[in-house]
């Protein structure tokens, strides 16, 4: 498995580009809303505490442990989010799907599900991996409810497993898609961004 922390990926609405230092203030325009956060163990006020996110992706990219992304909306040219791949285990062939954080204005379009379309195709079909997962706050049933959506298995809850910076306590809840599931899920994710979401 060659990890290429500097691939593109393109979809029908969005791209999805390498994620650079550079991004940090079209990327705050897009996720200043504190509803973007609420639900996470994250908390972005400012562009600093953007900025700080920001530069522990570029430099788990450089180091080969994360592939950061910006998502970019093809008909407006606008960034409108970011996600990434990480806990990258080339031995056993793992990897994590998330840090996903997209502006309210494509909530509840089909942006998330054409991200994860991508970021999944990419993963089984292009680095042969057997197992992705993804880790939510026990918080964010939103979250909760789009993986399920997808057809991620929900495998447990680490207790107790985050500590915000306001002194709230989360749960992770950690879901995942094993090779075997992966047409099945590619269907639906299909089916899914045909019907527009």
């Amino acid at each position: 498995m060659i990890i290429d922390t500097g691939i593109s990926l393109e979809g029908d609405s969005i791209s999805l580009i390498p994620l650079e230092l550079k991004h940090t203030e079209l990327l705050f325009e897009a996720l200043k809303s504190p509803e973007v956060w609420k639900y996470t163990w994250r908390e972005v006020k400012s562009m600093d505490d953007l900025e700080r996110i920001l530069m522990t992706a570029v430099t788990n990219k450089k180091d080969g442990k994360q592939i950061p992304f910006v998502i970019k909306n093809k008909l407006t040219g606008e960034i409108i989010g970011t996600t990434r791949i990480g806990e990258i285990d080339i031995d056993n062939r793992n990897m994590e799907i998330g840090w996903t954080w997209l502006s309210p204005t494509v909530w509840k379009t089909k942006v998330n599900t054409e991200c994860k379309f991508l970021l999944l195709k990419y993963c089984f079909e292009e680095l042969n991996v057997i197992r992705v997962q993804f880790s939510i706050s026990g918080q964010n049933l939103r979250s909760q409810k789009a993986v399920e959506r997808i057809g991620a298995t929900k495998e447990g809850t680490f207790r107790k497993h985050r500590i915000k910076s306001d002194g709230t306590i989360h749960d992770n809840i950690f879901y995942s898609i094993i090779d075997s599931e992966w047409e099945s899920v590619k269907k639906n994710l299909v089916y899914l961004l045909e019907k527009g979401y």
